[in-house]
């Protein structure tokens, strides 16, 4: 089973560039594996809104690097904090005409959603998934199997409390973190708190990302720099003045 899972008609495998060796080094390859199953899930419940605009960092990384149109599946139930809005899509650099929006009344509909899509013959850069309830083991390998025969990188956006084992590559845990602010004090880039919680073949691993809105990619947050001046450097600061 682990086999199937993981191959795709004996191809050699191919990866998802982050952009970001640091984050490299504790996967299995240069980047996420295609061709497989991976979720994000929310720290809490207020982080929700975090773990989605993560989610939508990597859907145009993968539109930027992949042909094909990327395939969202909303769950009705589980986007509690809102929906897709084209021009709040657009600093993400995700182009509209290449994203196809899939609406369901409940999780077990986006998750046939997701699934019929994997089988079909759509050539998808990627498929991502907003679901409201827990993922058993039987419908993630499921999922993962959908992937691999595909060659496409899945995204499955699951709830905080979820925390049923599954066949998911990785598992990503995602907290909002405050924002990088311009010269002016108006929010510059978005941050997020992201901990690799779970990588088969791999490690895991914490970081503070922010989005380069210019570049559209995702890159680590200089989080030292946003920081007050310490009491010593003040008064250095001062004396020198």
């Amino acid at each position: 089973m682990a086999q199937l899972e993981t191959s795709w008609h004996g191809a050699p495998p191919s990866y998802l560039s982050l952009g970001l060796p640091e984050i490299h080094r504790h996967l299995p390859g240069p980047g996420l594996p295609c061709g497989a199953l991976h979720e994000v899930l929310a720290a809490a419940h207020g982080d929700a809104p975090a773990s989605f605009g993560f989610t939508l960092a990597l859907m145009a990384g993968a539109l930027q690097a992949r042909r094909g149109p990327a395939v969202l599946v909303v769950s009705r139930q589980a986007a509690d904090f809102g929906q897709p809005y084209g021009h709040g899509l657009r600093p993400f650099g995700l182009d509209v005409a290449r994203l196809l929006l899939v609406r369901t009344r409940a999780g077990k509909d986006a998750l046939w959603a997701v699934e019929e899509t994997l089988r079909s013959d759509s050539g998808a850069a990627v498929v991502a998934g907003i679901v409201e309830h827990d993922l058993d083991l039987t419908m993630s390998r499921r999922l993962n199997l959908a992937a691999a025969t595909a060659g496409t990188p899945l995204l499955l956006l699951r709830p905080p409390a979820a925390t049923a084992t599954s066949a998911a590559t990785t598992r990503w845990r995602i907290a909002a973190a405050p924002a990088s602010r311009d010269r002016f004090d108006a929010f510059a880039q978005w941050r997020w708190q992201v901990a690799l919680e779970r990588c088969r073949n791999g490690r895991p691993g914490h970081w503070t990302l922010e989005w380069d809105h210019v570049a559209y990619r995702l890159r680590l947050a200089e989080v030292v720099a946003d920081r007050a001046p310490a009491a010593g450097a003040r008064q250095a600061i001062r004396h020198v003045v």
